[in-house]
């Protein structure tokens, strides 16, 4: 076969790189650098979920999403973190940072978000929302953590 009937072979396949989202580039020396995204709500709908594939179970095992992730304090908190490194990554002049930011910080906290089994989204679809309760607490005894004031804190054995 030759090589013009091998990419003929492919031409049914949608080009799927041109959906990748990019970012902007950094601010040029002497600007101040802004953000590319005004928070982690635009950031996750028009970059990070596009930019991130995963196969999305949603039975309570594998991977999970809730397209309502916002919703979900821990999911919310982790990606307003991931997007503020993001933005940081993006401006720096390190050539390595946006690959040291999947690697550090999008591949752990992706992971935790997104566990089917223990993660805070996981009795979620993506296309059906369901709450999952806060952990239980109950309050600590008076001076069992140490204080400003010297407090004596808990004692460990």
């Amino acid at each position: 076969m030759t090589e013009s009937q091998l990419r003929g072979e492919f031409d049914d396949f949608p080009d799927t790189t041109t959906n990748i989202p990019t970012a902007a580039p950094a601010a040029a020396a002497g600007d101040t650098p802004r953000d590319e995204f005004p928070d982690a709500d635009a950031w996750v709908r028009e970059w990070f979920a596009p930019a991130v594939a995963l196969k999305i179970t949603g039975d309570g095992r594998g991977l999970v999403w809730c397209a309502q992730w916002w919703a979900h304090t821990e999911v919310a908190v982790r990606m307003d973190a991931l997007w503020k490194g993001w933005e940081a990554a993006r401006r720096d002049k390190d050539k390595a940072a946006m690959s040291s930011w999947w690697i550090q910080h999008a591949d752990h906290h992706l992971r935790a978000v997104c566990n089917g089994e223990s993660g805070p989204m996981w009795r979620c679809t993506p296309g059906l929302h369901r709450e999952v309760p806060a952990l239980r607490t109950v309050p600590a005894p008076p001076g069992w953590f140490a204080t400003g004031d010297g407090g004596a804190g808990p004692t460990f054995a």
